[in-house]
């Protein structure tokens, strides 16, 4: 086998692999449920909320008084700056509800900050 032929072997491989792992995260990602908090049932108080669906990460800090979420502070998101998600915030705390829809071009990471935003609510149950 000459090196061209085995290089665009080789090249043909990596790039399968990627495909095939870019797969699997699709799948995680889909398969991710978000709950649509009962926010009455949350105490007042500041709660923190992680989620790692790699590549694609999320933190966030919100605050609930009286049974409303009054603020949400995205302390990190690990799927890089300015991507768009961020978007998703306002609309939590303007409908006070989980279920909004996702920010275009943005679908997976707004699933992700979706379910950090939720894991900081049950903490408040």
């Amino acid at each position: 086998m000459g090196k061209a032929k085995g290089l665009r072997l080789c090249l043909v491989c990596a790039a399968a692999l990627v495909v095939l792992g870019g797969c699997a995260f699709i799948e995680k990602i889909n398969k991710i449920t978000i709950d649509n908090m009962a926010l009455q049932k949350v105490k007042d108080g500041t709660y923190e909320g992680s989620q790692d669906f790699s590549p694609i990460t999320a933190s966030v800090r919100v605050t609930v008084s009286g049974g409303r979420i009054t603020d949400i502070v995205m302390l990190s998101h690990g799927h890089g700056p300015n991507h768009g998600a961020d978007a998703i915030l306002p609309r939590v705390i303007a409908a006070q509800s989980l279920a909004v829809d996702a920010v275009s071009s943005s679908t997976y990471s707004s699933k992700v900050v979706l379910k950090a935003i939720e894991t900081a609510l049950k903490k408040g149950m």
